[in-house]
């Protein structure tokens, strides 16, 4: 028997502790996710969340946030152990989703100050109570009391949510009291909290509801949100289903291309992670500059740039960039890869997990064993979006005739200033197998007639500006004539994909309230007369292709080193 000296004092005053806790990294997906957690530990199929909003001080909030599942219930024991903070039937469990017994309780005082929860064991008809308030809590320890928990009791269920109730076992929790309900960014309108909230549910649950767990919100049944884009029957599935037919196309198989799904050793240890890479299908990829208009953004994929998902039994416990992965940093074309990473709970300290479930660090070896992966696969994976892209291109001339009337304006110019004396001494047959070629790039050879009006077209010009898709890392080519020099500007190169092509979708938007399209065709613009100047410069030598050929190649390649490392800041 221990003997308690007048003069002890607590080791926690539990009120106080609670209140600081209430700071436990959680914002308002994370924390419903907790909940969720022990539907799913308790073998629901069903799992039901509401909201209640009201107006305080004219402002709409939300004041109320019930979850109902059908899953086993608890018994009076378990029931009243329930929000008592490391109280866990799993506790350290390496089999289960939750393990510490603390990520639901402190969920509910990361939102609210006060918890109840109704529960119903198989062959009871009993619903059972108990009830945590945090500021009841604080007034006991201020009356020199203790914070504690009662046991259950008989009080009912608010008559609202009565008819949610199972007819079997089943959980209902309840937060009130609510003061803190926040995304990421701090927003906190219930419409938008409740969106994302939708978003992000459907992200971190995809497994379950893929394999007919239900879970809905406030009467809206999820679909599963994948970013690989290997699930059927996903919220993605249906947005581009309905977008095909709307435009009159065939639907198809809309999984992603898997490039990597391995089993693979962490480097230093006997650790093994399931690591996949796979890429969104060429209906997501579509054509270069659509990855943020309004189809993408449906879809979510600007969120998923450089973004890797962390699955901990199935459910995601993060969703976010890990620094210095991507081999040559992020690149706008990465938010359409997917990549995940697959481990069970004996790697949470590995992997950086702490008690609520949010956020993983990976480990050194970890970290190198990832990147060694990225470094092999995604390069790969990025030729297959140039390649989609190239093709589409190809298939619309999408960049065909862009500069050609920054082309013709030169050659108003050029009149009255000096001519090249670049001496290609260039036979006919190679000057109209470097126009054929021409015409081949800008895809502008689908029939024998549209490549001779295009040829016919250029002829005249002594510049002729085309955006095509080269191999290797030139910023782009220039191919001297007689009195005419062919600037191809590479589409593949870093410096068009980060800057120039972003600045030439913006150029194109509609929109008569802002000069912000204006500008940007002015950027465009003066960029392109840059390399013109360029050009016109090199082809007053003789001899241009053995005097710069390399001088233009480390051009490209200093561009495309000097863009990646300092990406951070552009």
């Amino acid at each position: 028997m221990i003997t308690i000296d007048p003069g002890d004092i607590p080791v926690v005053l539990s009120g106080r502790a609670l209140l600081s806790l209430r700071e436990s990294g959680h914002n308002f997906p994370s924390a419903v996710g907790e909940v969720i957690d022990n539907s799913l530990e308790s073998a629901a199929n069903n799992i039901e969340i509401l909201t209640t909003t009201e107006l305080r001080n004219r402002k709409k909030v939300l004041s109320r946030i019930a979850f109902v599942d059908d899953g086993s219930g608890m018994d009076d024991d378990t029931l009243h152990h329930y929000l008592q903070l490391g109280f866990s039937r799993r506790y350290m469990s390496e089999k289960t989703i939750g393990k510490f017994g603390v990520g639901a309780k402190l969920a509910g005082l990361s939102v609210g100050t006060r918890i109840d929860a109704w529960s119903r064991v198989a062959g009871s008809s009993e619903i059972r109570h108990v009830v945590f308030d945090l500021d009841e809590a604080l007034r006991a320890e201020e009356n020199g009391g203790t914070a504690v928990i009662s046991p259950p009791d008989d009080e009912p269920l608010p008559t609202d949510l009565g008819p949610h109730f199972p007819t079997g076992s089943g959980t209902v929790v309840m937060w009130s009291k609510i003061d803190r309900v926040t995304d990421n960014e701090g927003r906190s309108t219930p419409d938008h909290v409740l969106v994302e909230l939708k978003k992000e549910l459907a992200r971190i649950f995809r497994a379950f509801l893929g394999g007919g767990i239900r879970i809905k919100v406030d009467g809206v049944l999820l679909k599963p949100h994948d970013p690989t884009f290997r699930q059927k029957g996903t919220w993605a599935e249906q947005v581009l289903a309905e977008h095909l037919k709307a435009t009159g196309r065939e639907v198809g198989d809309l999984r992603g291309q898997v490039f990597h799904d391995k089993i693979v050793k962490v480097e230093g240890t006997t650790h093994e992670v399931r690591v996949v890479i796979t890429l969104a299908p060429p209906e997501v990829v579509r054509v270069k500059g659509a990855g943020g208009d309004a189809l993408a953004t449906k879809l979510r994929i600007p969120e998923n740039e450089g973004a890797i998902s962390f699955m901990r039994l199935d459910r995601e416990i993060n969703y976010n960039l890990v620094a210095k992965l991507f081999p040559g940093g992020v690149m706008t074309k990465d938010r359409y890869i997917g990549f995940e990473v697959h481990f069970t709970p004996e790697l949470d300290r590995m992997m950086g997990v702490r008690n609520v479930k949010r956020g993983a660090v990976p480990s050194d070896g970890l970290r190198r064993t990832l990147k060694n992966i990225a470094n092999n696969v995604i390069p790969g994976v990025r030729e297959e979006i140039d390649r989609i892209w190239g093709q589409a291109d190809r298939e619309t001339a999408k960049n065909s005739g862009e500069h050609n009337s920054l082309a013709h304006a030169i050659k108003a110019a050029d009149r009255t200033m000096p001519k090249a004396r670049a001496k290609p001494n260039l036979t006919k047959a190679q000057v109209a197998r470097e126009y054929d070629n021409l015409a081949k790039d800008a895809g502008r050879d689908k029939s024998e007639e549209e490549k001779a009006a295009y040829v016919q077209e250029i002829k005249e010009l002594p510049f002729v500006i085309e955006t095509v898709d080269i191999p290797g890392d030139d910023l782009f080519q220039l191919t001297h004539l007689e009195g005419q020099t062919i600037i191809r500007l590479n589409e593949r190169h870093v410096f068009y994909q980060e800057l120039y092509e972003p600045l030439r979708a913006l150029s194109k938007e509609q929109n008569g309230l802002s000069e912000v399209p204006a500008t940007a065709r002015r950027a465009v613009q003066a960029i392109t007369l840059l390399l013109v100047a360029y050009a016109k410069a090199e082809s007053m030598h003789e001899t241009p292709v053995d005097q710069y050929k390399e001088l233009r190649k480390w051009w490209g390649t200093f561009t495309d080193q000097y863009l990646t490392k300092i990406s951070h800041i552009l």
